[in-house]
């Protein structure tokens, strides 16, 4: 299955979200937004991909918010943006998702903590919400985070050298979608 783990240092903010079960703390990226529905965007007017047929994930309502909307500002209101939560149970034969966490390079340089992991990484970084995410894909995978960051995980640490030495690590930047 194409693998592409694309690089991007956003920056995470905090919104408030309304549920149904009130208002959420959430957080999002528009960096990391705005990559992943350009490479939406990509899958479908190049490589001429349904749009039913591609999801956005991300593990926080407000980012899952904010892609939505951009998406529809895209014409690309048929592909569906949901949290990775609950995608569980299906499948999309392309899966990109936005890990959203990010922070300066200046704050990596710290001793950090587990309060300050659980702050910066958080639910990106449970296994299980990891592992959920990366099999709803039936035929490509792009992630989108800020490795560095995302290394300090143990789980995440294992994923990305093993897509390293796969050659799946790239700029975000550099991500380009051709006809198959």
């Amino acid at each position: 299955m194409p693998l592409v783990f694309g690089h991007i240092e956003g920056e995470t903010i905090h919104l408030v979200v309304k549920t149904a079960k009130g208002n959420n703390n959430s957080k999002a990226n528009q960096k990391e937004r705005e990559k992943v529905t350009q490479i939406a965007k990509m899958l479908v007017e190049k490589a001429g991909v349904d749009q039913g047929s591609i999801v956005v994930l991300s593990p926080y309502n407000a980012q899952v918010s904010e892609i939505k909307e951009e998406l529809i500002n895209k014409n690309l209101g048929k592909i569906t943006a949901t949290t990775i939560t609950k995608s569980q149970g299906s499948e999309w034969r392309y899966v990109i998702l936005s890990t959203v966490c990010s922070v300066p390079r200046t704050e990596l340089e710290k001793e950090l903590d587990g309060a300050w992991m659980s702050k910066h990484v958080g639910f990106v970084g449970d296994p299980h919400q990891i592992n959920v995410a990366i099999t709803r894909a039936k035929e490509g995978l792009c992630i989108i985070g800020n490795q560095e960051l995302l290394r300090l995980n143990t789980t995440w640490r294992h994923l990305l050298e093993h897509y390293t030495c796969h050659n799946a690590v790239t700029n975000a930047e550099k991500i380009s979608v051709h006809h198959s």
